[in-house]
C-alpha cells in the first residue's frame, strides 16, 4: 500500500479528487493530508468525493506548517464535526505524546496514525505511553533504517509501520533541472513488504519542504515518474528559453513537447499524460498549478500500476 504525504492545497486535493472519481487508485493508495489553510472548503470537497467513491485517507490534525500549524484543536474540531468521512486521524509526534493522547481521549478518536522522525527514542515513556495506546494503530517513520531500535519496538507492538522517504531531489531554481538526466526515484515499492513494512510513503513528486506560493519562474518543469523495470524513475522535462520570466506559455509548450515526445516514444499513457497531451496539442497553457496536479496524478497512477501488477 502506498501512503503519499501531501499538503492539502488546491491542486493536490484536485488531483486526488479526480483519481477518486476515476476509481483507479482505490485499494492501492491511501493519501495522508497535511492541511495548510484555515479555510476547509477544499478539504470538504475532497472529503465528500472520498466518501462517494469509497477512498480512504488520513488527515493530520496538528500540521507542522501552514496557517494553523502546531498542537491545536482546530482541525480536530473540524474532523469530529464531519457527518461522514473516510479519513482517519493522524498526528505528528515531536515529544508531544500528552497532547496527542488528550486529543484521542477528548475527541474520542480511533485508528490513529502517528508520523515521527527517526530520531525518536523508543525507551522514552512519553513515546511508549502513546505507542501502546489501543487507539493508535499505525506509524509512519521517516527513513526507518537509521533507527532500527525504533522500528523493532514498533513492529514488536504488532502495529503497522510505514516507511517514509524523501526521494525528490529539489533544486534551487527550476532552470537547474535542465541538465539533469533521468534517474532512479524510488524502489521502496519493490522491497517495503519483504522488509516488514505495511506500506511505503513519500511526498510524491514534490519536495518535503513547504513553500506557500512563489514568484513567476524563469523555467517550467514537468516532473514525470515512470516504471523502468520494477524501479520508479523520474525525468524533469524543462523549458529551454529560461533567460527571463517572460512568456510562461511558451516555456510550458517547450517542456510539454519534450514530455509528450518521451511518453509517445515509450508508449506511456494514463489519464494524467492524456490531459497533458490535450493541453499541448490545443496550444493551451493551463497554469503552473495544473502542471503540478498532472505530475502528482501521473506519479500516483505509476505506483498503482506497479502495485496492481504485483498482485
Amino acid at each position: 500500500m502506498y501512503f503519499p504525504l501531501l499538503r492539502a492545497r488546491q491542486f493536490e486535493l484536485l488531483a486526488l479528487r479526480e483519481l477518486a472519481i476515476e476509481g483507479s487508485i482505490r485499494n492501492f493508495v491511501t493519501p495522508i493530508f497535511e492541511p495548510v489553510k484555515e479555510s476547509v472548503s477544499s478539504l470538504n470537497l475532497a472529503n465528500n468525493i472520498f466518501v462517494e467513491c469509497e477512498l480512504n485517507g488520513y488527515l493530520i490534525l496538528n500540521p507542522r506548517v501552514g496557517e494553523m500549524s502546531g498542537d491545536d484543536d482546530y482541525y480536530a474540531n473540524y474532523y469530529i464535526n464531519l457527518i461522514k468521512t473516510r479519513l482517519k486521524p493522524a498526528f505528528y509526534y515531536r515529544n508531544n505524546g500528552g497532547y496527542i493522547l488528550n486529543c484521542i481521549n477528548n475527541f474520542r478518536l480511533a485508528d490513529c496514525l502517528i508520523i515521527c522522525q527517526n530520531d525518536v527514542d523508543p525507551t522514552q515513556m512519553d513515546f511508549q505511553n502513546l505507542s501502546e495506546n489501543p487507539h493508535v494503530k499505525a506509524f509512519n517513520v521517516e527513513d526507518p533504517g537509521r533507527n532500527r531500535s525504533l522500528s523493532r519496538y514498533l513492529k514488536g507492538l504488532g502495529k503497522d509501520v510505514i516507511r517514509l522517504d524523501d526521494p525528490f531531489e529539489k533544486e534551487d531554481r527550476n532552470s537547474d533541472f535542465l541538465p539533469k538526466r533521468e534517474h532512479m526515484f524510488s524502489e521502496e515499492n519493490i522491497y517495503y513488504s519483504e522488509e516488514g513494512f505495511a506500506g511505503f510513503s513519500d511526498y510524491a513528486v514534490l519536495p518535503s519542504t513547504f513553500s506557500d506560493g512563489g514568484s513567476t519562474p524563469r523555467a517550467v518543469v514537468i516532473h514525470l515518474t515512470y516504471l523502468k523495470g520494477r524501479q520508479i524513475w523520474i525525468r524533469h522535462f524543462t523549458s529551454n528559453s529560461n533567460f527571463s520570466i517572460a512568456n510562461v506559455q511558451g516555456k510550458f509548450a517547450e517542456a510539454a513537447d519534450k514530455a509528450i515526445s518521451f511518453c509517445v516514444a515509450n508508449r506511456m499513457t494514463n489519464s494524467a499524460i492524456d490531459e497533458l497531451s490535450r493541453y499541448f496539442h490545443d496550444h493551451h497553457y493551463p497554469g503552473l498549478g495544473m502542471v503540478k496536479k498532472i505530475s502528482i496524478k501521473n506519479h500516483l497512477l505509476v505506483v498503482t500500476q506497479f502495485l496492481s501488477s504485483a498482485l
